[in-house]
């Protein structure tokens, strides 16, 4: 009986062992897909992580394309705004001709009444002047303003404003050298 009873108690063990193995497995199996799903996890997270950074690095660049493209333009607006600066001071310091190989006179007619800005839009209309603006800034620079007789004049393009503004002033190069 003894023997019996050890056959029986082999028997109940084995398939105790089965069962164990088979809880081992299914065990085994839940990790397995546990880790399966913690690493989809894992890679969820990585690729969220990766959307997120690659959205805040392309936030990030187009502000920062968008600065560029602002300091480009303000350079741009400082760069001209020098130029014109250059160019009138230029204009009004120095004796500058619109085209000083011009042959062609145009016959422009100076009213009375008319101040320094419409003389300078006339002559700047007729393209016997670059800009009013210089024609007003030199008459103003040189004080004569209110000797700037009326009447009709054949001027050209090859004159400088100071020639220009000696002859509608009635002042001769040899009167300016005497003084």
């Amino acid at each position: 009986m003894s023997d019996n009873n050890v056959q029986a108690n082999k028997s109940q063990n084995k398939p105790q062992k089965k069962s164990n193995n088979s809880q081992r497995k299914q065990t085994d199996a839940n990790n397995k897909s546990a880790n399966t799903k913690a690493v989809s996890k894992k890679n969820s997270k990585k690729k969220i992580r990766w959307d997120e950074i690659i959205r805040k690095g392309l936030k990030h660049s187009s502000g920062f394309m968008l600065s560029l493209l602002i300091n480009i333009v303000i350079v741009f607006i400082i760069a001209r705004m020098f130029t014109y600066s250059f160019n009138f001071a230029y204009s009004v310091f120095g004796d500058v001709a619109k085209d000083p190989s011009g042959r062609e006179y145009a016959v422009i007619e100076i009213p009375a009444d008319s101040s320094t800005l419409q003389i300078g839009k006339a002559l700047e209309d007729n393209e016997i002047i670059e800009d009013k603006y210089v024609f007003w800034a030199k008459v103003r620079i040189k004080n004569l303003g209110g000797k700037i007789k009326a009447g009709k004049y054949g001027l050209s393009s090859s004159m400088t404003y100071e020639e220009i503004i000696n002859l509608i002033c009635g002042i001769n190069d040899e009167d300016e050298e005497g003084d």
